[in-house]
């Protein structure tokens, strides 16, 4: 039986064979994985998913392709559609935060430690690292997938930037207490979104806590909302193979779980569109 906190949200619960709803997301179902393949970056979701670390390289690029004019115009829609602007917004803020907190907790600790618990392509932290004099003295960024590992190391080789890389489960124990040296400055980049356990996050801020070395600092984000949401769980497939169903949670939830792991809530920036947050916490 499903747990509660797993079941389907409204926005993505089987609809009624003879709702018009339900033909019109499996008609736009169809054209996505027919026609749609013409759009380099519908072939990139459909392939490796929509939430995967390889499509968001590609949405981060935001260079319009496919085949022919056609598929270069369904493309161009694609990329522009609102999530994928908040998206690349919410690289903006991060990049400048991260590069903002590695010079503070340089000038506080005289090095900085930073660890990536969920990198997919890794272009946030690479590119805040690739700036001139980042004073960073070990950068360690994980995922779970080989593939995005190896698209975080092609960046990396890219930009010219020194990092260490590793396969990992973010909400594993025996992982987490692998990571050397100890953390002071730790990334959680659009993971806790894709997850459907409350209990899971709510842990995670715990796990976090106990690999840190104090004082630290932990900058991760937020999705209190999204336009698209039912659409994207009725017509897009996530990394899994399933449909892609975000899950959205209230900040006030989500702050309650960081301050009860001992961080406390230093900064918050929205994007304009206010989709994605990017939240930067302390911990004594």
């Amino acid at each position: 039986m499903t747990s509660p906190a797993c079941e389907l949200p409204r926005y993505a619960r089987p609809l009624q064979p003879w709702n018009p709803k339900r033909w019109y997301y499996d008609t736009m179902r169809g054209l996505l994985r027919s026609i749609g393949r013409a759009s380099d970056g519908v072939s990139i979701g459909e392939r490796y998913g929509y939430d995967s670390g390889v499509m968001l390289e590609y949405v981060y690029r935001n260079t319009a392709s496919g085949k022919g004019w056609f598929g270069r115009a369904v493309d161009r829609a694609f990329l522009s559609a609102p999530g994928w602007r908040g998206i690349r917004e919410r690289g903006d803020i991060m990049r400048h935060t991260l590069r903002r907190e590695i010079d503070a907790i340089a000038a506080r600790d005289g090095g900085v430690r930073l660890l990536d618990v969920a990198c997919g392509g890794g272009r946030y932290v690479l590119e805040a690292l690739a700036l001139e004099g980042a004073p960073v003295e070990s950068a360690l960024l994980r995922d779970y997938r080989r593939e995005n590992i190896e698209s975080a190391e092609a960046l990396a080789r890219q930009l010219g930037v020194v990092a260490r890389f590793g396969q990992a489960d973010a909400f594993s124990d025996e992982d987490l207490a692998r990571v050397t040296p100890e953390p002071n400055l730790i990334v959680v980049s659009g993971l806790h979104e894709i997850i459907a356990d409350d209990a899971l996050v709510a842990r995670h801020f715990h796990q976090l806590a106990r690999i840190a070395e104090r004082p630290a600092t932990l900058v991760f984000t937020i999705q209190p909302r999204h336009p698209q949401i039912e659409f994207i769980a009725r017509v897009l497939k996530s990394h899994t193979g399933d449909l892609w169903v975000m899950r959205l949670r209230p900040w006030e939830k989500t702050r309650a779980w960081a301050e009860a792991a001992g961080f406390k809530i230093r900064s918050i920036a929205m994007d304009r569109q206010n989709i994605f947050g990017v939240i930067v916490a302390d911990l004594a």
